[in-house]
């Protein structure tokens, strides 16, 4: 008999969905005729696996070694020592905010968001060695929740982004950026001269093939058998000079390439931004574009997130 005890890490989650994360071999049919025969108990209880799990439910398998370990060897091999070696090659990501069920890093400019095609390392790599090396998950608990970052930045964008450390985590902070509820701002350096104001609306289409985003004012712009997105972006200029425009842009809705490409349409381009701005100076590395702040929404005191009502988080553009 194996028994496993829900933390805090791994609650929240049905389960069903909880038994094929650590008994990845085993068929979805298998898990089912396995709980009706009490072969599976949650609770010294007969379950069905819809059930949402708590911390400090107990799931007793009654299961031989060898069938517990054929079902737990994972069809894809496993291997964690890429989060170590990410946490130790990358440089520059800082830690802004820490709580409980996630955490808030700061990501330089040139390092990807989430892993691609390519062999880079990624910040989701780096904060899952993070978190291997401050203990707050282990190899094992990694089987049973895997940690990620949560929102995206483009690679030569800097800023801020969430990790979730539990699936609570992960759902609720999913759930604010999907709702929108959850505000990000960000600084942009566009070219003198810029007198922009208030909410901007649009429609954004993503070329596939070229990765790259138009808009469109109207929908009756937009060509047939387009697949679009309504996009609103709220600009105000901070500043100005003889040399360029600081603007505070909070990004209302988060679409691919929005603020980059709302702004060259505009008329203001981000300098150093190449794809979007073939103006740019080529002595700019990277384009002017920082993830500065989040605000969180309100949260009901009886919450236990309450602590995180209306909370601000920034980042010094001086700094940045």
């Amino acid at each position: 008999m194996k028994e496993y005890i829900i933390n805090k890490t791994n609650e929240n989650q049905r389960l069903d969905k909880f038994l094929k994360r650590i008994m990845p071999s085993a068929s979805n049919s298998f898990i089912y005729k396995m709980l009706r025969k009490k072969n599976i108990e949650l609770n010294a209880k007969r379950a069905k696996g819809d059930e949402i799990l708590k911390a400090n439910d107990s799931i007793k398998i009654f299961f031989s070694d060898e069938t517990l370990s054929k079902m737990q060897s994972s069809p894809v091999k496993t291997n964690n020592d890429i989060y170590v070696r990410a946490f130790n090659e990358l440089k520059g990501i800082d830690v802004i905010f820490e709580h409980e069920d996630f955490m808030i890093v700061y990501k330089p400019q040139g390092i990807l968001s989430q892993k691609d095609d390519s062999n880079l390392y990624s910040v989701n790599e780096w904060g899952i060695g993070y978190l291997l090396n401050s203990k707050v998950v282990t190899d094992e608990t990694l089987k049973e929740f895997k940690p990620s970052v949560l929102n995206r930045l483009d690679r030569n964008t800097k800023g801020l982004l969430f990790i979730s450390k539990t699936l609570k985590g992960s759902q609720r902070l999913s759930e604010m950026l999907n709702k929108r509820t959850l505000k990000k701002y960000y600084f942009a350096k566009t070219k003198p001269g810029c007198n922009l104001s208030g909410v901007y609306k649009g429609y954004l289409y993503k070329n596939p093939k070229t990765n790259k985003v138009k808009i469109y004012d109207q929908i009756n712009d937009i060509p047939k058998d387009l697949k679009y997105s309504p996009i609103s972006t709220g600009i105000e200029v901070v500043s100005k000079d003889d040399k360029c425009s600081i603007l505070d842009v909070c990004l209302i809705t988060g679409k691919s390439h929005q603020i980059r490409a709302h702004l060259a349409h505009l008329g203001y381009p981000l300098i150093g931004d190449p794809k979007y701005n073939p103006d740019t100076d080529k002595d700019v590395k990277f384009q002017e574009l920082v993830a500065y702040k989040v605000i969180f929404p309100h949260i009901d005191e009886n919450d236990d997130w309450s602590s995180l009502s209306e909370k601000e988080i920034k980042i010094s553009i001086d700094n940045a």
